[in-house]
């Protein structure tokens, strides 16, 4: 992967989680509809998250993670080092706030009360979403995308390290064992692995490229144009799978793809583009995945301590200011400690299963 590309991956990765903070505090409750731009737009964004994670994924088995072992300490430590530590900051913040506002803790918030203990183990397993499953931790409602995933993690690892007939059998079963929902938006991440495999095998041009870069981003803002008119492609076949939005999704995903393909073709072009912001844009990055589980248990703790109304300037720069100057503290200790966490897992494992040596 080109420098050029692996920027605008981090770009569009801190964009697509700025989306989903400034979608979810735009609420009333937060900031009485400020940003309500951002609300149809986070189901985008956590479709691109998945495009992306499939490219990067297939990237790092393609150059650096290379055994089963590399590929699970690898993933372990990118997955816990931010979960973790969101699953206990959620914990303690809803336990503050619920005792300061319990109002403000409730169904109607999007916060279920009931059956916490077991969210927790359920989403700290990753279990949250198999099936019909559907556990929140709490208040971070968009820790939900993990339980799916990780499960694509599983699936893309046993079918790249294991060989013979007990690939297809294991295959099988995770399928069956995760359950449809999950299965159904599957071909979105294989959209990224799928890209990525064209930029490392396939040629193209500059100017192939820049028509492909451009023309996806074309279908997609005239995609958006339309729907402003006709509403979103949606359908009510996939409310039992909670994404009537899936069509929507499939076509997000593939012009992500296509535009990701173009970029990379491109990138000798479009690069120095991106080149005169890429500290800010790689510092922003490092900080994408804890913005988005965190923010909005971090925003909803802050509607707690808050005098006044949601719509006074003094909550607004609470709200937004407090909650990102708190994502970026977090984030100092857990992925920006990638190789930290790393280290830590592979000890843990090594004192676990002592036979096993660290690729």
């Amino acid at each position: 992967m080109n420098r050029a590309t692996s920027l605008y991956l981090d770009l569009a990765r801190f964009i697509a989680a700025l989306v989903v903070f400034g979608g979810h505090v735009s609420g009333q409750r937060f900031t009485g509809g400020l940003f309500w731009q951002f609300g149809p737009y986070m189901s985008h964004a956590v479709t691109v998250f998945f495009v992306l994670s499939g490219f990067v994924i297939r990237y790092a088995t393609d150059q650096r993670e290379t055994t089963a072992h590399a590929y699970g300490i690898s993933r372990a430590a990118r997955i816990y080092s931010v979960a973790l530590p969101a699953l206990a900051a959620t914990f303690v913040l809803d336990s503050i706030g619920h005792h300061i506002h319990p109002d403000y803790y409730s169904a109607r918030w999007g916060y279920e009360s009931t059956g916490q203990p077991l969210s927790y183990l359920l989403c700290l397993t990753f279990l949250n979403q198999i099936w019909f499953l559907h556990a929140d931790p709490g208040s971070d409602l968009p820790y939900w995308s993990l339980g799916y995933e990780v499960w694509y993690y599983v699936i893309f690892g046993v079918f790249l390290f294991h060989a013979g007939k007990w690939r297809w059998l294991a295959l099988g079963g995770l399928l069956i064992f995760v359950g449809p929902k999950i299965v159904s938006m599957l071909p979105l991440w294989l959209f990224g692995v799928a890209a990525y495999n064209v930029c490392a095998r396939r040629k193209i041009t500059c100017a192939g490229g820049l028509a492909l870069w451009a023309g996806s981003l074309a279908l997609w803002i005239g995609y958006e144009l339309w729907a402003q008119d006709n509403g979103r492609w949606m359908t009510p076949l996939f409310a039992a799978l909670r994404r009537e939005e899936l069509p929507q999704d499939f076509l997000v995903a593939f012009l992500f793809a296509i535009n990701l393909i173009g970029f990379h073709a491109a990138a000798d072009w479009l690069g120095p583009l991106l080149a005169p912001f890429a500290r800010p844009i790689r510092w922003l990055a490092g900080a994408t995945f804890t913005l988005y589980l965190l923010h909005l248990p971090i925003s909803q703790f802050l509607t707690t301590v808050v005098p006044w109304p949601p719509t006074a300037a003094a909550t607004r720069a609470v709200i937004l200011g407090g909650t990102l100057a708190l994502v970026f503290v977090v984030a100092s200790v857990t992925e920006r400690r990638k190789n930290a966490w790393r280290r830590g897992i592979t000890r843990f494992i090594a004192i676990v299963f002592p036979g096993k040596q660290a690729a």
